[in-house]
Parts: C-alpha cells; structure tokens; sequence
C-alpha cells in the first residue's frame, strides 16, 4: 500500500476525496438567510455652531427622514437617528372629557451622534409608556428590567382577568 509520511508538507499531500456528491438542499435542510440590511445612510450637513460641513451615518434602520438636517445649518445635538416603533392604540379616560385614543407601549432603538451625554451616542432603547411620556436612554440591562417588569404586571392582569371572569360567571342573572 502507498503510505503517505506523516511529515510530508502540506501542499504535496493529495486533496480529501469527497464521499459522496452533495445534494441540493431541500426545503425541510435549506437554512434561511437573513434578510439582507440595507447599507446605513450617509449624509452630511453644515454645523450652525461652526459653519463646517459634518458627516453623519444612521442608525442601522434608521427611519428618520433628515432632509431638514441636509437642508439648513443645523446644530449638531439635534441630528438624531430612530428605527420605527410599532403603535399600539388603547381607548383611556381622560378625565371630564371623555375617552380618547393614547399610544401605548412603544419601544424603538434610538441614537444621538453629537449627544453632550456619551450614553445617548451609542444606540440606546426608549419606551414610550403612554403618549409622550417615555423612559429614554436604556441600555440593554435597563431594557431588559422594563421588559421583566411589564412581563410580571401582564401576569397579574391575566390573573384579574381569570378573577373577572369567574366573578361574571357567578353573577349570571337572568333578565
């Protein structure tokens, strides 16, 4: 038999023969891809603190449309970049007048490049809890409170539910 020697160097040893011819992959073998990211935007404008031209990059999926920013001298602490939300509307009283429609728990992903603050220059999460009134620049450990917070109060409200529905089911009259 024709041994290779063990110290022969690795360009002169022959190339692994393949066992068998690979197969096309099926649906059930197919892993699926992730959807491919478009390239973050690059944009520029003019500092109204200095008169000089700065480059920005978004946010990877950045929503924000920053034509104003590219159109006037704009201060560098108002260029801000933000993915989009998903809105959630929940009729609550208001008062005397009546009921009226409130976002409610909104999360997105948000980012403020020339930010004083060195937190908000990296992506950071914002909650919005009801119209307007948000929980700003959480990290993710922050983020993650919020979420096991929400979590446990969602299992007391499946609970008073249970407890409602019960109480109803008691109550049953007939008119």
């Amino acid at each position: 038999m024709n041994a290779i020697p063990a110290d022969l160097p690795r360009m002169f040893r022959p190339e692994p023969k393949l066992s068998a011819v690979p197969t096309q992959p099926t649906a059930k073998t197919r892993e699926t891809l992730p959807a491919e990211q478009p390239a973050p935007r690059t944009w520029s404008f003019i500092d109204s603190t200095t008169s000089k031209l700065q480059e920005v990059t978004c946010l990877a999926g950045c929503t924000v449309n920053h034509d104003m920013d590219r159109e006037t001298p704009t201060h560098p602490y108002d260029v801000w970049c933000a993915t989009d939300g998903s809105d959630v509307y929940l009729p609550i009283a208001e008062g005397a007048s009546g009921v009226e429609e409130f976002r409610v728990l909104s999360a997105f992903i948000r980012q403020e490049p020339f930010s004083r603050n060195m937190h908000e220059r990296v992506p950071h999460a914002q909650v919005e809890i009801v119209d307007d009134h948000f929980m700003e620049s959480l990290d993710p450990d922050g983020l993650a409170s919020v979420i096991l917070t929400l979590e446990s109060q969602l299992a007391k409200f499946r609970e008073v539910h249970a407890q409602l529905v019960e109480l109803r089911e008691q109550g049953r009259v007939q008119l």
